[in-house]
């Protein structure tokens, strides 16, 4: 009998029924902005450090995802970028990185940035909100209220992702994202973010989408690769969309 995947199982839909229940007016917020934004022919922005980053791969050149999406995405920021496992962790928290990976990418006033972080404490996260809000971006925080309210900012303004966004979705996850208790004395496993994150961006995807159509508007969509047609069709969006958006001087 899998008892622990049980577990999991009831905790995940749990908290995905959570977010349905508390965050649905945040998620309509956030594709409103976002439809309205591609309408007017701009790109949607996805940022993560650590695992986080998963979030913006998610919707990247994904089938069935969005066109214009650009998906702020730096190697050392990830677990994949080589030496030891912390390494990322040691860049999250350096203040003035995150100023250097955004100075390549061409981020235009009116534009959405959204910021994917369980704990939204870190220098990168909160530095990533403050480019975007100098740049005249809307901001979009995807966070744990629960375990930011109870955490310190490590960033020297004291500032915490959440407070420093336009609109803030909870995914109502606790602190230290895993939720299994395995026995006492041991950190719990089977940590929900990367699940409950990506959930809640193909849920505004889905709504993003359905509502440009409910608009008269064909919305922007990457079809797969591996059935019939899509390779003409992922040609005729590159040549609308291209790749990452990166600053061209």
């Amino acid at each position: 009998m899998l008892t622990a995947a049980s577990e999991f199982y009831r905790i995940v839909i749990e908290t995905i029924e959570e977010v349905s229940r508390t965050q649905s007016s945040n998620i309509e917020k956030a594709y409103l902005w976002i439809a309205e934004s591609i309408k007017a022919g701009g790109v949607l922005h996805v940022f993560g450090s650590g695992h986080s980053h998963v979030v913006g791969e998610d919707l990247f050149y994904r089938a069935g995802g969005l066109s214009p999406v650009n998906a702020i995405l730096d190697y050392n920021l990830t677990q994949i970028g080589g030496g030891r496992p912390t390494r990322s962790t040691s860049l999250e928290r350096l203040e003035g990185y995150i100023k250097i990976i955004f100075n390549n990418y061409d981020l235009r006033p009116g534009e959405v940035l959204i910021i994917v972080s369980q704990s939204g404490i870190n220098p990168a996260v909160v530095e990533a909100a403050m480019e975007g809000k100098a740049l005249d971006m809307k901001v979009i925080a995807v966070t744990s209220l629960e375990q930011s309210s109870n955490a310190a900012s490590r960033h020297s303004s004291g500032k915490k992702l959440f407070e420093l966004a336009d609109l803030v979705i909870d995914n109502r996850i606790p602190p230290g994202d895993a939720v299994i208790e395995i026995g006492e004395g041991l950190p719990k496993v089977a940590p929900i973010s990367t699940i409950i994150h990506c959930l809640i961006m193909q849920a505004i995807v889905a709504e993003v989408a359905a509502h440009l159509f409910n608009q008269g508007v064909k919305p922007p969509i990457w079809m797969s690769a591996n059935v019939p047609g899509g390779d003409a069709w992922a040609e005729e969006m590159m040549k609308q969309f291209g790749g990452a958006r990166l600053r061209t001087q």
